[in-house]
């Protein structure tokens, strides 16, 4: 086994010599860079070492299958040794990793096509133990056979447990479906693996995309490596208009993918063949395949998403089980998902509904969120409406400036924000423009998605005394990025989303890993397991900084308002049952260390069933309807031009609206300050 170890490494070493040189070569302009530009640039030490080790070897092989305990051993050597290395600019460590990665990976392609021989039985007296904890590293080529087998049982079975909640009908079938189901299995866990392993150059790529990030991430979450389809993708979900195949997607839990939307205007929508509903099986683009059920999340939105591919050829499934392709060209379209919205909203008053899915930007400043924001708010205003909810529930944020245009729009001229960089110069961002474009009480909803340029509009209304923000606490993201270039040429392909500034309220205060508080909290499904900026181990810290920036407040007095909410809150049927639900959630998911399951059909049945009666109690509960009525406003009655596509996404529209409880939580907010 050594000589073979050492004959693999001299090989990579001899094919990877020039990659090896060009890898510590990229990485020492990102350290050059961050060193230079990041707001807290930290020393590369042993710190450094044993955190980028620790996430190359996470990213790997996560679930403890892929590396055996003596090759994590070995490889340990470099635990705190890849800061001197990055020094020494020596980079072949890498070889290393890629060496028993791929051998790993050999290994447990092997141990499944045995186990595919084996005609392995779904009803077994084995159990599978889920543990929160860390996993071992298993001694031998057994403890891996042991759990892949564990593994493919289980996924089978539970594969069966999701076609019906009939476990009678599954039990009669249950021969026929074990077939099926195990060679569905079988091929998932096999043609992963093949993906990773078919190209050598790519497959090399990905070792060094990993440790790029991992450095990266050291500094903190956001500061991250971008390749090329990174960037393109980033900033296609920043802007009004992208590239688009004119087709919206979703995943079911078993990483499906399916056509959700067909946007009028499109090639796609031209297509007569497609059909909402149809599944994807493989994306071809020039002599480049890529099944769905083998490739990475990222290879399918690098293709679907980035501007690299213009001309894809698609490969879908119909219910029927029809197979049929068809060529699509992307072009330049309104962003659907990302452009703001509005409705008339009525209960003893009209009120305004704006709805901000991202702080969106374009090329020309045309069709800018702050623009939107505005001829919606003009649209609302001759509807006569007595007040406003802006909702920013799931907008994870976007274009600063936009954030400060937005928030300008609702006070009288001031400071919006204190930006602060890495030598500590503050910077006041500010609103110049006098007046404001609404004067009616605001209701700003933010939920634990709320994050970045969310947040800092939120905060200034919150410090402003402008708005009462309602909700859940926000993500708590309080740090600016940009995008840099490695090398000032046309040929560059790496770029470095490098945090430059740190932002504060006009208080002084940040709301940095704690998140926007709202002034009026709501109880939220499934609140506990909402990922937050604070749960991340290179987090930047909460503190504040003494504010030079001068404000004022508005004179409102919200804190009646403020008490009759929580009072109704706290009597409220709707929001003890989601009290109640989120205490089984976090007794089955959040509490729980560790679950054991039978691998046999009634155990894993159970096992699925616990979770899915769970998910369908929150399913039952988010679509009560609540009483208010919700309309479009008089202007887009009057002059939209209305399609089938625009009937669809405004009637679904106004389910999410008139199922929420939050939005009907903030009319009565409104009502009450309106009295």
């Amino acid at each position: 086994m050594r000589i073979t170890t050492l004959y693999f490494l001299f090989f990579f070493h001899f094919i990877f010599s020039q990659s090896k040189q060009e890898n510590c070569v990229t990485i020492t302009k990102i350290n050059l860079l961050i060193q230079d530009y990041h707001y807290q640039p930290k020393p590369v030490d042993d710190s450094l070492s044993l955190y980028v080790f620790n996430t190359i070897i996470e990213k790997l092989d996560r679930e403890r299958n892929i590396f055996l305990l003596s090759e994590y051993k070995n490889l340990s050597k470099h635990k705190y040794n890849i800061d001197n290395y990055i020094l020494n600019q020596n980079c072949s460590f890498l070889d290393e990793f890629t060496v028993f990665y791929k051998k790993g990976l050999e290994r447990k392609l092997k141990i499944i096509d045995q186990l595919e021989k084996e005609n392995i039985s779904l009803n077994t007296n084995d159990t599978l133990f889920f543990t929160k904890g860390e996993n071992s590293f298993y001694n031998d080529e057994k403890g891996i056979r042991r759990i892949l087998k564990k593994m493919i049982v289980y996924e089978s079975l539970r594969n069966i447990a999701l076609l019906s909640t009939n476990s009678d009908s599954l039990k009669l079938h249950f021969n026929k479906l074990a077939i099926q189901e195990k060679t569905k299995t079988f091929g998932i866990f096999k043609c992963k693996i093949q993906s990773l392993l078919k190209d050598e150059k790519n497959f090399h790529e990905e070792i060094k995309r990993v440790f790029f990030k991992a450095f990266c991430n050291y500094f903190d979450p956001h500061t991250d490596y971008y390749s090329y389809d990174d960037r393109s993708n980033f900033l296609s979900s920043l802007n009004s208009s992208n590239s688009s195949l004119g087709l919206l997607f979703e995943a079911n839990e078993n990483d499906e993918i399916f056509v959700n939307e067909i946007i009028p205007g499109s090639i796609a929508f031209e297509n007569e063949k497609i059909e909402t509903g149809d599944q994807v099986i493989k994306i071809n683009f020039k002599n480049e395949e890529y099944l769905v059920n083998c490739s990475t999340f990222e290879q399918i939105s690098n293709l679907i998403s980035s501007d690299n591919y213009k001309e894809l050829e698609f490969t879908f499934r119909k219910r029927n089980g029809e197979i049929y392709t068809a060529l699509i060209e992307k072009k330049i379209m309104k962003a659907i998902e990302n452009t703001a919205y509005s409705y008339v909203l009525n209960i003893d008053n009209k009120f305004g509904y704006i709805k901000i899915p991202s702080f969106y930007s374009s090329d020309f400043s045309i069709n800018t969120l702050s623009n939107d924001v505005a001829k919606e708010i003009i649209k609302l205003k001759n509807d006569k409406i007595k007040g406003l909810i802006i909702d920013l529930q799931f907008n994870g944020g976007g274009n600063v400036d936009e954030a400060i245009k937005l928030a300008g729009m609702f006070i009288d001229v001031g400071p919006i924000t204190i930006a602060v960089d890495n030598k500590k110069n503050k910077t006041i961002l500010k609103d110049y423009n006098r007046g404001v474009i609404f004067n009616e009480p605001i209701v700003v909803l933010i939920n634990g998605f709320s994050a970045s340029a969310s947040e800092l509009f939120a905060n200034t209304l919150q410090d402003y005394n402008r708005a009462l923000v309602v909700g859940k606490t926000s993500y708590g993201k309080a740090s600016m990025q940009s995008i840099v270039p490695l090398d000032d040429t046309d040929s560059n392909t790496d770029f470095i989303n490098l945090t430059i500034q740190k932002f504060y309220r006009v208080t002084g205060k940040s709301h940095q890993a704690t998140g926007t508080i709202p002034d009026i909290e709501i109880p939220y499904l499934f609140e506990k397991i909402v990922p937050k900026e604070k749960q991340f181990k290179t987090v930047l810290t909460n503190d504040e900084i003494v504010s030079n920036s001068r404000y004022k407040s508005y004179e409102n007095d919200f804190s009646t308002v403020i008490r009759s909410s929580r009072e109704r809150i706290k009597e409220n049927p709707y929001f003890k049952k989601i009290i109640n639900l989120n205490n089984e959630i976090d007794n089955l998911v959040t509490n729980k260390k560790e679950k054991i399951v039978l691998l046999d059909f009634n155990g894993v049945l159970n096992d699925v069933h616990e979770t899915s009666n769970l998910f369908n109690k929150a399913n039952e509960l988010i679509k009560e309807k609540f009483n208010f009525t919700v309309e479009n406003n008089s202007y887009d009655n009057e002059n939209n031009f209305k399609t089938t596509f625009s009937d669809k996404i405004s009637k679904k529209q106004i389910e999410e609206i008139q199922t929420s409880a939050i939005i009907n939580e903030a009319l009565q907010i409104l009502n009450n300050i309106t009295k």
